[in-house]
């Protein structure tokens, strides 16, 4: 049993896209593959997804969570270059990796620090795409860049990961889905971001008090007020 077996998490595909910044027309083909032109097959889904659907809707997990968010940096990556992976170049990647580190959700555990270089210039190699020989070439330059990053932002027991910060910006807010079902909470409290911010709306921004009653202090509730806005900026004091 891994370290994350107890909990799954859930996330619909709009909180999914707002946590990962990954559009959501792009996570539900990554997770249930997409309806090519007419006469041509299904395209099969390039990731293995942890939930079935509920009442014929997606949800995600917290492993699908952190695959998503990391190929969106992939892509994303790739598209700063002026490309865009092919759908056959991400599936191949993903199949190299699911049989490279024997695990159903590669891109989410910490051997893809060690062994991604290799998965996706096997990739690129394999299907020729030039925005995959972009990201590993010049000796992996960008990609060492982008998966530094991504790592930096998981916490791992051995090779599982446990818990996420999903933007650098608010270190207090984690991802944990053994807490709140794995809704975005403020660390020290345990408080869903959104709940505290609420709060804080409701006594007209006096984050001093929200914090008290929640068991924090006011720069965690601050924090989760910013976090939930997308805003990286001052609030205003309370009057």
């Amino acid at each position: 049993m891994n370290a994350i077996s107890a909990s799954l998490g859930i996330y619909s595909v709009p909180d999914a896209a707002r946590l990962t910044r990954v559009p959501p027309r792009q996570i539900r083909g990554w997770l249930q593959g997409y309806a090519q032109r007419k006469g041509k097959a299904q395209a099969a889904p390039v990731l293995r997804r942890q939930h079935a659907l509920r009442d014929g809707e997606l949800a995600l997990g917290f492993l699908d969570l952190l695959e998503v968010a990391f190929l969106g940096r992939i892509v994303q990556a790739a598209e700063r270059q002026g490309r865009s992976p092919s759908w056959k170049a991400i599936r191949t990647a993903a199949e190299t990796a699911r049989r490279v580190l024997k695990t159903d959700h590669p891109f989410a555990v910490r051997r893809i620090h060690t062994d991604g270089r290799r998965i996706f210039a096997e990739a690129q190699q394999e299907t020729g795409d030039p925005a995959l020989y972009d990201l590993v070439g010049d000796n992996f330059a960008i990609y060492n860049v982008l998966v530094d990053s991504f790592i930096a932002s998981v916490e791992y027991e051995d090779d599982a990961p446990r818990r996420w910060v999903p933007d650098a910006r608010f270190q207090r807010i984690v991802v944990d889905p053994r807490r709140a079902f794995g809704r975005p909470v403020e660390d020290t409290s345990g408080a869903p971001a959104e709940a505290l911010f609420d709060a804080w709306r409701a006594e007209k921004g006096n984050a001093a008090k929200v914090a008290a009653f929640y068991g924090t202090d006011a720069s965690g509730v601050e924090q989760a007020v910013r976090f939930t806005l997308g805003v990286d900026a001052a609030l205003p004091l309370a009057a």
